[in-house]
């Protein structure tokens, strides 16, 4: 049996990982006419031509943090998280505290403090690295699609071409 090339090797995995990023988007496109999000589709996009993919930037995002989350469901948590401080980031700094102040009391026992500074501590290093890396990006992500091989982590991002926050003003 002749054995297969290094390079047609790489081709394979190449199309299966396009078919892989194919299927996410599929599932979230569904997701968003559905209205399962909570949201209206309109201004909401998947891949919107001339603009950088929000699953490269969240991608770079997470970059730092991924090496502690060891499996499909550490990495799920780690997205969700992260996208939590992405929107808190680019909320007016007025309305941001209070979100995280709620979200902190609906997320941890009343009487774990230590829990909740923990909590807070790893938001506000998100919204600072937010802040910091990607300021300049003013778009809100409204869901993902994570797809864990195991060997490599593949993601599709919904999400505003625009800050929804700020778009009327």
């Amino acid at each position: 049996m002749a054995r297969k090339s290094k390079g047609f090797a790489e081709l394979l995995s190449q199309g299966k990982e396009e078919k892989v990023r194919q299927r996410q988007l599929e599932k979230l496109q569904q997701r968003i006419q559905d209205g399962t999000l909570g949201f209206e589709a309109a201004g909401v996009l998947l891949e919107p031509k001339g603009e950088v993919k929000m699953s490269k930037v969240l991608g770079s995002f997470v970059e730092p943090y991924l090496a502690f989350a060891h499996n499909k469901a550490q990495r799920r948590k780690l997205l969700e998280v992260a996208i939590l401080a992405w929107n808190l980031a680019i909320m007016p700094e007025s309305e941001r505290q209070l979100m995280i102040d709620q979200l902190i009391a609906d997320c941890s026992e009343p009487n774990d403090l230590l829990a909740q500074q923990d909590m807070r501590e790893i938001i506000d290093e998100l919204i600072a690295r937010k802040q910091k890396f990607f300021a300049n990006n003013e778009r809100f992500i409204i869901d993902f699609q994570l797809q864990d091989t195991g060997k490599q982590l593949h993601f599709s991002v919904a999400s505003t071409l625009s800050n929804p926050l700020t778009a009327d003003q």
